[in-house]
């Protein structure tokens, strides 16, 4: 059985539009990721959180995005002073999105 151009073209099409979003993290990734974290606890985002620390909603607007990830990174060690937990388990991939979409929250 042969298939029509327009057939084969549409399957590459959606093929490549499935590849290219399984590719890039998601969204919802990084908010399950920032969620699981308890970064709400201390932190104010998307009008919920706690006050302990600065808020977070326009911090792409505060922070370059190397700034966001070098504050995140610093923590995977742990700290005798402060609130912030340690990253010690959060992998570079789970940092990176979460400083990716940290950063992204400009307005």
């Amino acid at each position: 059985m042969t298939k029509s151009f327009p057939t084969l073209l549409f399957l590459a099409l959606a093929l490549l539009t499935t590849l290219a979003v399984a590719a890039e993290p998601s969204e919802a990734e990084a908010r399950h990721l920032f969620n699981a974290l308890g970064c709400k606890a201390c932190h104010r985002f998307d009008g919920q959180g706690g006050s302990l620390a600065p808020p977070l909603d326009q911090i792409g607007s505060r922070m370059t995005r190397a700034q966001i990830q070098a504050h995140l990174v610093a923590h995977r060690e742990p700290r005798g002073n402060g609130f912030m937990p340690s990253y010690s388990t959060t992998s570079t991939e789970e940092l990176e999105l979460l400083s990716d979409f940290l950063y992204s929250h400009k307005n």
